[in-house]
């Protein structure tokens, strides 16, 4: 041990068990801390830590109980017995976590496991900042990155820019002043969740966390992309003044909502045809046993079909129409429709056809008329219509739906027509509701690359923005589940195909998940929600991560919080999210689990890939804050009678 090891002794190990030990102070310490040559150092509080050298390495054990024992002191007086506390022995009980060996160049590196204990009466140490930096692998805060193509660069002074490796967080509530950070490459380059009941600060710790990230010096972090899917509208104003502070980080907002004149907010919109099937049943809740195939071939329809093809499917709905259905006047109007939308190489006559009869004026006419749709009925032909995302109406989709009954009705299935009422019933509202403009009314000339641009900050192959701002607070959960289910696959597609793989990272911030990543994904409606698992499961590998923000963890999909390296918690009083996080992180201790329910506002537990070891700290103040503060009630109630107020 050394000299400045003898200096910050603390106590003397006096009883060892498998996964503990008890370590009794040395006396005169009743107040817990000690005066080391760089600070005073608390070394009592539950959940710090103190170490133990051995041999040549220290042995880092976590504070885990703190107790006294009476010695057996005689006292003259009975009244000094029980005002005196400094006779007293104490304890503390402390549960082995690791150790931090010197490595051959002189650092110090902290890893997991004890597999030798120190022995009886060894000495006990209170730690150090550069130790606390060791364990928690922070004291690397930024490397130099050497161009190749830079002669100066092999020389100690080069000139090459430096990255950051560790992103302060928040204070430590363990050790006074201390910063928690995290490892950069391993938060954002891995899955992470950001859980807790509402109100407990969750909105505002992402917010703090990027704020500080593109706050750093060096290069700013402009080649990263987070994508927020803001579904309460409270981004805008925590990321408003941020080129103020860095002139190179640009922020680029959507909405849905219509946007007045002058505002520098943007409108989104998502061309239908970018849906895939599985997305075409999540928006219309088509039933897997017979509306899907029923949708999938109206899609198909849409499509570009060879004149054959499109020519036998409309012969074969008219010829059902003419045979079967009763009133004379609708089945005039239907075929006369179907005759327009097949765009047939020679017409078809049926304007002798008197509705009002429900006949033609003789048999020969009819069978004139019969003898014509039947030349475009091929019985043994083969159609496989395929949907390929080519661009067409929406109001398309209706006439193909309508088509593709017609046809199933033509080959004997009489009863399909009931069993996709539903789905022509959502068809139709989804057409007529306003709500639903950004998706059925708009014109959109451009290709998915070229779309998918704009939400990647990408101009004329130039990174230009970082943050990008999806503002979905006036959507609805079906919208929001439509949107964040296209836009993340067709990112994720968009990376898995890029020529430099894993050479772009994208974060997609997830705000109220539980909304959209439901723990029975694709179990009613398709298997559209299913992406964000695939992208759990995958997206590492294309560099495509989410940052899952909820305060339902026990109505989140298993599979995805199963694939996240970190988390950061806030408070979590509910008993079912309690457990569910226990169960999809065995390796969260009983004694993390009981924190969390006590946790203050503005303060959370990190553990994870990112950190060593968990940790409670008080998150940095975010400025500005997210639009997401508490209601004031006391001075909203508390007012003059008649007050003005005004909602809109």
């Amino acid at each position: 041990m050394t000299k400045e090891d003898k200096q910050r002794g603390i106590g003397k190990v006096v009883a060892i068990n498998s996964d503990r030990f008890s370590v009794e102070l040395l006396s005169g310490l009743e107040n817990f801390n000690v005066s080391g040559f760089d600070d005073i150092h608390y070394f009592a509080q539950l959940n710090s830590y103190v170490i133990v050298p051995y041999q040549n390495y220290y042995i880092v054990a976590e504070v885990s109980g703190v107790r006294e024992k009476d010695l057996n002191v005689p006292f003259s007086n009975p009244t000094d017995q029980i005002l005196s506390k400094v006779q007293a022995g104490k304890f503390l009980e402390v549960l082995p976590i690791g150790t931090i060996k010197t490595t051959k160049e002189g650092a110090l590196n902290f890893e997991f496991g004890v597999s030798v204990y120190p022995t009886l009466y060894s000495d006990v140490l209170y730690i150090k900042e550069e130790e606390l930096d060791t364990i928690f692998k922070t004291n690397a805060v930024k490397v130099k990155v050497c161009l190749e193509d830079n002669p100066e660069c092999s020389k100690s002074d080069c000139t090459c820019n430096y990255r950051y490796t560790s992103l302060p967080i928040g204070k430590s509530t363990i050790f006074p002043d201390y910063e928690v950070k995290i490892d950069i490459d391993k938060f954002f380059g891995s899955h992470s969740a950001i859980l807790g009941n509402t109100g407990s600060g969750k909105s505002c710790t992402i917010a703090s966390m990027l704020q500080t990230l593109y706050r750093l010096e060096e290069n700013s972090a402009t080649g990263s992309t987070f994508i927020f899917l803001d579904v309460n509208g409270e981004y805008s104003q925590a990321f408003e003044k941020i080129t103020e502070v860095n002139s190179n980080i640009e922020v680029k907002k959507f909405t849905i909502d219509e946007i007045e004149e002058g505002s520098t907010l943007q409108k989104f919109e998502l061309p239908h045809w970018f849906l895939n099937i599985d997305e075409w049943a999540l928006l219309l809740k088509a039933s897997e046993k017979s509306q899907i195939p029923i949708l999938r071939n109206a899609l198909g329809f849409t499509q570009n079909l060879s004149d054959e093809a499109r020519h036998h499917i409309y012969a074969c709905s008219i010829m059902y129409v003419f045979e079967n259905w009763e009133s004379a006047v609708s089945k005039r109007q239907r075929i006369v429709s179907l005759i327009e939308q097949a765009r047939l190489d020679s017409p078809i006559d049926f304007s002798r056809y008197d509705a009002q009869y429900g006949n033609f004026p003789n048999t020969v006419l009819e069978e004139q008329f019969k003898e014509s749709v039947r030349e475009y009925i091929i019985e043994d032909i083969e159609i496989d219509p395929k949907y390929n995302s080519e661009k067409f109406r929406f109001s398309q989709l209706g006439e193909a739906l309508d088509s593709a009954i017609l046809y199933e009705e033509y080959h004997g299935n009489k009863q399909i027509r009931d069993y996709c009422s539903s789905l022509m019933t959502r068809y139709k509202s989804i057409k007529e509701r306003d709500d639903f403009n950004f998706l059925t009314k708009g014109d959109f000339e451009h290709d998915v690359d070229t779309y998918l641009m704009q939400f990647l900050g990408i101009e004329s192959q130039k990174k230009k923005s970082q943050i990008v701002i999806i503002d979905l607070n006036s959507a609805n959960d079906e919208m929001v589940e439509v949107i964040s289910c296209v836009l993340s696959r067709l990112i994720f597609e968009k990376l898995r195909e890029a020529k430099d793989r894993n050479k772009f990272p994208v974060n997609l911030v997830l705000e109220e998940a539980h909304r959209y990543i439901s723990k029975d994904a694709g179990k009613v409606f398709g298997n559209a929600n299913r992406i964000f698992e695939r992208i759990a499961k995958e997206g590492r590998k294309y560099g495509m991560f989410l940052l899952v923000s909820s305060q339902r963890p026990s109505e989140l999909s298993k599979t995805v919080l199963s694939q996240c390296s970190n988390f950061i918690v806030h408070r979590i009083q509910n008993p079912e999210d309690l457990s569910h996080i226990r169960q999809i992180t065995p390796h969260i201790s009983e004694t993390i689990l009981r924190r969390m329910p006590s946790i203050p506002t503005q303060h959370a537990l990190i553990f994870g890939h990112a950190v060593n070891l968990p940790t409670t700290f008080k998150v940095n103040e975010a400025d500005p804050k997210p639009k997401s503060d508490n209601n004031e009630i006391s001075k909203n109630w508390f007012k003059e009678k008649d007050f003005s107020i005004e909602l809109n």
